[in-house]
């Protein structure tokens, strides 16, 4: 591929990527359509298709973007309080609606290889691991496991969290997110201070 194809194609994927954040910002991720994002960019849908697998693909791109914008300061936590606001950080954005948990559920593993939100994941597992295994030196973290499991069983704590707050569909919104608020709390104690 030539340098100006290459160049162009990379143009093309800008301009589809720019129109997507700004559908995003007017309509959120559950609002975005794959025909506002070719009408607004100046592309055909087969050009949108050239570039991104599906819609799904298309948006996890943003997800990562915007997450990683957002996560792009994260440091290790330093003590208890740092760690829980850590988490609460990481599960905010990540419960931020239904269709950024399914797209995190889906592209966090294998299947976003690449995309970037695997890595961001990791990001999140490496500075919470560098902090429980300084709390840990410290005598400060009542589990004795590796620092990695820890920070490991925290991520999955955030996933678990975070979609249960998406769970209010039947009953009250607002009281099913604050049970899951409170949820991810209550399993991050217990896992790094079991005893209280």
């Amino acid at each position: 591929m030539t340098r100006k194809v290459q160049a162009r194609r990379l143009a093309t994927r800008d301009r589809l990527l720019a129109a997507g954040r700004e559908i995003v910002l007017s309509s959120g991720l559950s609002g975005l359509r794959t025909e506002d994002v070719v009408q607004r960019a100046g592309t055909a849908k087969g050009t949108f298709f050239a570039h991104f697998v599906d819609r799904d693909h298309f948006l996890a791109a943003l997800l990562a973007e915007s997450l990683g914008a957002e996560l792009a300061g994260l440091t290790a936590p330093q003590d208890r309080e740092e760690v829980m606001r850590c988490l609460d950080r990481v599960y905010r954005l990540f419960a931020a609606d239904a269709e950024t948990v399914a797209l995190l559920a889906r592209f966090s593993g294998p299947a976003g290889a690449g995309m970037g939100l695997d890595q961001l994941i990791c990001l999140v597992v490496e500075r919470l691991s560098e902090g429980v295994a300084r709390m840990q030196a410290r005598g400060e973290v009542g589990s004795r496991r590796a620092p990695e499991v820890l920070a490991e069983a925290l991520m999955a704590q955030i996933f678990h969290a975070a979609a249960s707050a998406q769970c209010g569909l039947q009953g009250d919104a607002g009281a099913v997110r604050a049970r899951a608020d409170q949820l991810l709390v209550d399993m991050a104690e217990a896992l790094l201070w079991p005893e209280g």
